[in-house]
């Protein structure tokens, strides 16, 4: 007997999401990606359109405004968002979770009725800034301060490879609020980038060009003291939960990245032919495409397992970086493999799967790099890496 859910074990209602949202993708989403990916620019549109199709924020509470489903539903989302554009999903990923994810577990109601709800809408963009020149996966390292100034904070310092930097409304910054590398020194401030001291730079990448990444410089930034998220020096606290999640999430971008390589390169193997026969009928092509297959449906079941355990409320950090890691070597792997079985047609601007290759290697990097996976492996097995 079959298994349910394309042999992924989803329930129903989620294998139906998926078929409409794929649809909706093609159909009113992929032209707009398209078009920013030749444009350099993230297209703002999106939001609108995910509004108006009923697919924005679908993995948030109804009561706040999302769409009700759960974490699976999440990770179906970015999978299939990703198969269009790992640019577009970039940015959304970042605006739905980075930025509006704690909002949603740490704001205030104050802080969720301003910045929350029309997050949740599409109607002001979020961003989340962690990375800085010398700090990104050493969290501890951080050097943005935030200094008493009266009944406000002033910050100072910057932030790198920020997404959605240049275009966002309000961003999420950590902060420096004590002294040394302890647990208590960190602490998140909603910034709205309008404000004085705030300047921000779109940076040029190799790939994800429908994304925007952004240098943002923070000189005497005042933030209100209602504007601190949670409470002082909480911020790693934060910032952790944030990313176990995230990680999992994130996961279906590279696993997105795969199958849409995969499934081009196998439409590709049973029409090009050579040698009087398709190239998919050659033991050497078939047997790289099966290797495809096998290890996408593998890495698909190590994310849905992880979101299983976390939606469950179980410590999954393990699970979470090892599906991460997994899925960034997948992205990787198959979308080189598939750019080599197309030829040389597979090196032209023209063909999806050279952006797919270009597109890939960022999730070596988002929500930790492969090392820092590897380093939460380790530890959970007991080493000290």
């Amino acid at each position: 007997m079959s298994a349910p859910g394309g042999h992924w074990g989803l329930e129903p209602e989620l294998e139906e999401f998926r078929r409409h949202f794929r649809r909706f993708v093609r159909d009113r989403l992929a032209p707009l990606a398209e078009r920013a990916e030749r444009e350099h620019r993230f297209p703002q549109e999106v939001y609108a359109a995910l509004r108006e199709g009923g697919f924005l924020a679908v993995n948030y509470p109804a009561d706040v405004g999302g769409g009700g489903g759960d974490l699976l539903t999440g990770c179906v989302f970015y999978e299939e968002l990703t198969r269009a554009s790992a640019g577009v999903s970039a940015g959304v990923f970042a605006h739905q979770h980075l930025a509006a994810g704690p909002l949603l577990r740490f704001g205030t109601d104050a802080q969720r009725r301003e910045f929350l709800a029309p997050a949740l809408r599409g109607e002001r963009i979020g961003a989340f800034g962690l990375t800085e020149p010398d700090a990104g996966s050493d969290i501890r390292g951080i050097r943005t301060t935030a200094r008493r100034a009266g009944d406000d904070w002033l910050l100072n310092g910057s932030k790198l490879y920020i997404t959605n930097g240049a275009i966002a409304d309000f961003m999420l910054v950590a902060a420096r609020t004590g002294e040394g590398r302890s647990g208590d020194v960190l602490t998140v401030f909603i910034v709205e980038t309008g404000a004085p001291g705030v300047v921000a730079r779109d940076l040029e990448k190799v790939g994800n060009h429908s994304s925007s990444t952004a240098f943002v410089a923070l000189e005497d930034v005042r933030v209100p003291s209602h504007r601190v998220l949670g409470a002082i020096g909480q911020g790693l606290t934060q910032l952790k939960a944030t990313l176990v999640e995230g990680r999992i999430l994130v996961a279906n971008r590279g696993l997105g990245i795969a199958q849409e390589a995969y499934e081009l390169v196998l439409q590709y193997a049973g029409e090009r032919r050579a040698f009087g026969r398709t190239i998919g009928s050659f033991q050497a092509v078939a047997f790289k495409i099966a290797d495809m297959a096998a290890r996408i449906d593998a890495v698909r079941l190590m994310i849905y397992r992880a979101a299983r355990l976390k939606m469950a409320g179980h410590d999954c950090a393990r699970e979470a970086s090892m599906a991460k890691y997994l899925a960034s070597e997948l992205a990787v792997r198959v979308s080189a493999d598939a750019l080599l079985l197309h030829g040389g047609a597979g090196y032209m601007e023209e063909m999806k799967v050279a952006r797919l290759y270009r597109d890939a290697p960022e999730a070596w990097i988002g929500e930790g790099t492969n090392e820092i996976q590897l380093g939460v492996i380790a530890r959970s097995l007991g080493l000290s890496p």
